[in-house]
């Protein structure tokens, strides 16, 4: 027998799960497809928690649409669901430099300040001798902005699931989709398989997105596993800061940073190596290289106040080789909405992804 739905996601991330929320919540019947036991275990449980403000991404980019959108959504969510969570600023600092890289660094921490500007930042300033006021940061000059934060993702991720659930959502665990004979079905690990019939489907899949996007018959893009590291510190900083290094423009990693929770736990990271797999949570980069990149931004650790912590993966995106840089929001064919290359700041941004597809399919 055939279950018939409205709308079947796969993926249960906060990407995947801010779609059922609004979908069940205009009064459509939500199944959401989740291939692990639990959610949180993929990208959206392995992130630094940081809510984005919006200013390395280009004008008109799905990145910066959805970063400041979601950011606004995703405030109020929290101060009506309590979920804890602190606006803390952060600065963008030009780092350790020789005086020959001084100008050309300076001229990119101006480009990105003109970028937050133009992206209607508030507040934003240029601080010089940073470290006056901030101990310990290393540079001459940095960005400084306000409305930059944390969330505590475990709650976030679960009241969102309690209220999908409250709103009629079925969460499906341990079921892998595929399509057989132009039907989808679910799998179970026992090998039992159950036939969907849904009128909407939201390819939710984060690093397995390129496997769903294929069976549709678009075979040029792919999914990079990109790894990002955690050292954990053992000590904070005596402010409340997040404190980042200017950019890599080769990239969309962020470079190694201070960040911390709201557990008053502090960690360095992450930095950006190719994984072996999308299930490599393996940490391979050596405490001493480590160390090195968190001097580049912070002169108050030693060697040994670094020890391993976690690994997050991003879902890089290519499509004919070629990497794509923003994000990707597909429909191919009519009713079936692609969610590709959803990396930073896609935790910001997920509550703006989830109300753009839930508007397509009501338009």
């Amino acid at each position: 027998m055939k279950t018939k739905i409205d709308v079947l996601i796969i993926g249960s991330g906060i990407v995947g799960s801010w779609v059922a929320y609004y979908a069940a919540k205009k009064g459509l019947s939500v199944a959401v497809c989740e291939k692990e036991s639990s959610g949180g275990d993929g990208i959206s449980g392995r992130n630094s928690g940081v809510l984005h403000s919006g200013i390395y991404y280009s004008k008109n980019s799905e990145k910066l649409k959805h970063c400041l959108r979601g950011y606004d959504l995703s405030l109020s969510f929290f101060e009506e669901n309590n979920i804890p969570y602190k606006i803390c600023g952060k600065l963008i600092t030009i780092g350790k430099t020789t005086q020959e890289e001084f100008s050309s660094k300076q001229e990119i921490l101006f480009q990105l300040f003109e970028n937050g500007k133009s992206n209607n930042l508030s507040n934003i300033e240029i601080i010089s001798k940073p470290y006056l006021k901030y101990k310990y940061v290393v540079g001459e000059l940095a960005i400084h902005i306000p409305k930059t934060g944390v969330v505590d993702v475990p709650i976030y991720l679960k009241t969102l699931w309690q209220l999908c659930e409250k709103e009629g959502v079925i969460f499906l665990y341990n079921r892998k989709f595929n399509i057989h004979n132009g039907e989808y079905v679910l799998e179970d690990k026992q090998g039992k398989v159950e036939s969907i019939d849904s009128h909407f489907l939201v390819n939710a899949g984060g690093l397995y997105s390129d496997e769903i996007v294929k069976l549709f018959g678009l075979y040029d893009y792919e999914i990079r596993p990109n790894k990002g590291e955690y050292y954990a510190l053992k000590k904070n900083l005596p402010y409340p800061k997040l404190i980042y290094p200017l950019p890599n423009k080769q990239s969309t990693a962020l470079g190694v940073h201070y960040t911390f929770n709201l557990a008053n736990e502090a960690y360095a990271g992450p930095n950006s190596n190719w994984a072996n797999s999308k299930s490599d949570y393996t940490i391979q980069t050596p405490k001493e290289k480590y160390y090195k990149s968190l001097l580049n931004i912070l002169d108050c650790y030693e060697l040994n106040d670094l020890r391993e912590g976690y690994v997050g993966i991003r879902p890089r995106l290519f499509f004919q080789e070629q990497a794509i840089k923003d994000f990707l929001i597909l429909e191919h064919p009519k009713n079936i909405v692609h969610l590709l290359g959803i990396e930073s700041p896609g935790l910001t941004a997920s509550p703006s992804l989830g109300l753009e597809v839930v508007e397509k399919f009501l338009k």
